[in-house]
């Protein structure tokens, strides 16, 4: 793609282009190339040249991509990011397991635990495996973390409890090792501002589990941790006063720190947000929001949130091969609602309603509060076709 426009790319210098970019950075060597392009032919070194120049024609303005190493051969100097994590890579990744607070009835400390789970997957993204709260459920008695811990065998169990008096608000807080249930840290959190205190808790694990940081690893900030959950919060009311409301909170994280990456996706949905419901240009919105996730993109290229608001703004550009790659490689990751909701406005776009409803259902199963979900639902009975019509006009 190509400023979200496909690109044709003939099949030999394709295979030339896959060869450099699974190589990036080092010397492809011209014999290397030439046996793999062409085995068993008896193809000059022009037929490789030919190539080369092609694609350098292709990159346009970025032909300095591809750097000619006399007497060698070629390297890439391009940023590469892998999309297809192997497993195994995925699979080192620490587990936690969110139990629900005590000293709350039961509705109440499942909803808790449900909005701390989502807050630390979308806080973390693929750093940090956080177990669903229906297979904590599953496990009996929630009460008995060595339990929890053995039949889930998490790495970290975080455990809490809900503190009120006089009228104060506090979450007593326990993260607890898994294998030999030893307390890491404790720490009572003031509860009266929920965004504050689930900032806290996001600096508190990143802080006590080795090796973590939140996603884009440049969040070293209180304030900007702060800030971004705000913003969450407010995205997920998703109306028009709350939309303003994050867009200036996610600009508050970028002034703080221009290079955590989560708040540029947060500016994305603001502006997607804007043009679902209506307001302004929503032309001048999906531009906005392409720019915003570039930004993430270039902090933090493997970025599971970045890629799923890349595969609906690739998609909103005509692209929609390109977009279903990237959604099939999306709907891999943690945080299901979110990919969910991002594939059935996709399938909106391209005039498939009963599959956009399909991953609307599927979407509200994981996440039924999901206010963004409930008004796509709404447009798409009321709006059967959004924007295609006009862009192919």
């Amino acid at each position: 793609m190509r400023d979200g426009q496909g690109v044709h790319v003939p099949p030999k210098e394709l295979h030339v282009l896959r060869l450099l970019l699974k190589s990036a950075g080092t010397v492809v060597g011209k014999d290397y190339l030439l046996d793999h392009v062409w085995p068993r032919m008896d193809a000059a070194e022009e037929s490789l040249t030919r190539c080369i120049y092609a694609l350098r024609k292709l990159f346009k303005e970025n032909k300095g991509y591809i750097v000619t190493v006399y007497g060698q051969g070629y390297r890439f100097t391009g940023s590469v990011v892998e999309l297809d994590v192997p497993d195994e890579a995925r699979a080192v990744a620490p587990s936690l397991a969110v139990l629900p607070f005590r000293n709350l009835d039961e509705i109440a400390a499942l909803d808790l635990q449900d909005l701390v789970i989502r807050q630390l997957t979308t806080a973390f993204g693929e750093a940090l495996h956080i177990i669903p709260s229906g297979l904590i459920a599953a496990c009996g008695a929630l009460d008995d973390v060595r339990s929890v811990a053995g039949q889930l065998s998490a790495d970290y169990c975080l455990n809490g409890r809900f503190i009120g008096a006089g009228g104060l608000q506090h979450w007593s807080i326990e993260l607890i090792r898994g294998r030999d249930q030893a307390l890491l840290h404790g720490q009572t959190l003031d509860a009266w501002d929920p965004g504050e205190a689930l900032g806290a808790l996001t600096c508190l694990v990143a802080q006590h589990v080795p090796g973590l940081r939140p996603v884009g690893d440049r969040c070293g900030s209180y304030p900007v941790a702060v800030a971004y959950l705000n913003g969450l919060c407010s995205v997920q009311q998703h109306t028009v006063q709350s939309l303003r409301d994050a867009q200036v909170l996610f600009r508050q994280c970028l002034k703080l720190d221009a290079g955590y990456a989560p708040p540029w996706c947060g500016l994305a949905d603001v502006w997607l947000g804007q043009a679902m419901m209506g307001l302004g240009d929503p032309e001048r919105a999906i531009e906005e929001a392409h720019s915003a996730v570039s930004s993430a993109l270039a902090l933090d290229p493997g970025s599971i949130p970045a890629l799923t608001r890349l595969a609906l703004l690739t998609s909103l550009r005509g692209c929609e091969q390109a977009a279903q790659v990237l959604f099939r490689r999306c709907l891999l990751s943690a945080d299901q609602a979110d990919v969910l909701y991002f594939n059935a406005w996709h399938h909106w776009f391209w005039q498939r309603n009963e599959q956009a409803l399909q991953m609307l259902d599927q979407c509200l199963a994981h996440d039924p509060g999901c206010v963004r979900a409930q008004i796509l639902r709404v447009r798409i009975h009321e709006q059967p076709v959004w924007l295609r019509e006009r862009r192919l006009a």
